[in-house]
């Protein structure tokens, strides 16, 4: 078994199994391709591929568990050379964090500026996306750290370490009605439209589930994956915003009025996720730290590798 067959392998898979994409992003030909999975196959004396005639349609349940293994191989064998460079090239390099547009937006400023000021060397990229993007980013590699809220669909390849409870918070625009109210009941919010974020955060399904407790249907007129969207529709007066607590600044919203929700959606607690059985350089670990400095590195570590 070599290593170029597993990295076909995973390649083939994230090019929705699409031979031809697989053999230009892998810089090689077509027939290779073929040639080393169906060699992969017979040496695993399994099949990985679903096939009619020559087309790969899907995949197997053992092909399925072949790839997870494959691509834990894979990371396994980039720590190792991960492990052997020098301290001083540790400290040169990228950092690229996934993470919603609230988190990018309010959160991670000063944890982003303090940790320039110690790494001037290294690159840091900001992803911003979705739940499920977030998530996919880290486990395929192509985002160091996650920070999501989202728990509802864990992978076994992913490293959740809480760090942070927020709290959410009711949107209106000065002199709303809602104001006058020292603590609204989701009977009088269910008097006005709502908005609020789409069906793949969980602030969603929170105001879903507080609402269908009470046998009450809301009136969501708009989501959006972005608070500063929802607070321009909130300006226009269509509506109020259920959003998390950090996405409000007294200082820039002066236009708008928060009010507390705690009473009526649960908090949510954000995570650092990381994809297991990786090797993370020396930086890596003080952004974490700076993120949430009760997250230890030993600790991490032993989360990673399974200790």
């Amino acid at each position: 078994m070599k290593l170029r067959q597993l990295q076909l392998l995973c390649q083939v898979v994230d090019c929705n199994l699409n031979v031809s994409e697989t053999a230009r992003v892998m810089h090689t030909t077509q027939p290779n391709v073929s040639r080393q999975l169906h060699a992969l196959e017979q040496e695993l004396t399994i099949g990985i591929f679903v096939r009619s005639k020559k087309k790969i349609l899907a995949l197997t349940d053992a092909g399925a568990e072949a790839v997870q293994s494959a691509r834990r191989a894979i990371r396994e064998i980039e720590s190792i050379g991960q492990i052997g460079k020098t301290d001083s090239l540790q400290q040169t390099g990228s950092l690229t964090i996934a993470a919603s547009h609230a988190q990018a937006r309010y959160t991670l400023p000063e944890v982003v500026r303090e940790f320039m000021k110690k790494h001037p060397k290294v690159r840091l990229v900001l992803l911003q996306g979705g739940p499920e993007q977030i998530t996919n980013w880290v486990i395929q590699g192509q985002a160091d750290i996650a920070i999501t809220s989202e728990t509802n669909k864990l992978n076994p390849d992913l490293a959740l370490f809480p760090c942070h409870k927020h709290s959410r918070i009711l949107l209106v625009p000065r002199g709303h009605p809602l104001k006058r109210i020292t603590k609204p009941t989701l009977e009088q919010l269910a008097k006005f439209p709502l908005i609020t974020y789409n069906a793949s955060f969980s602030v969603y399904r929170r105001v879903e589930e507080a609402f269908s407790r009470k046998r009450i249907v809301p009136n969501i007129v708009l989501s959006a994956t972005d608070a500063d969207v929802m607070k321009t529709y909130v300006r226009l007066g269509l509506g109020v915003a259920v959003v998390a607590s950090l996405a409000f600044s007294a200082r820039e919203d002066k236009d708008l009025q928060a009010i507390d929700a705690n009473h009526l959606f649960k908090q949510n607690l954000i995570n650092i996720g990381l994809r297991k059985s990786t090797y993370l350089k020396p930086y890596v670990y003080d952004f974490i730290e700076i993120f949430s400095p009760l997250l230890r590195r030993d600790q991490i570590q032993r989360t990673l590798f399974n200790e």
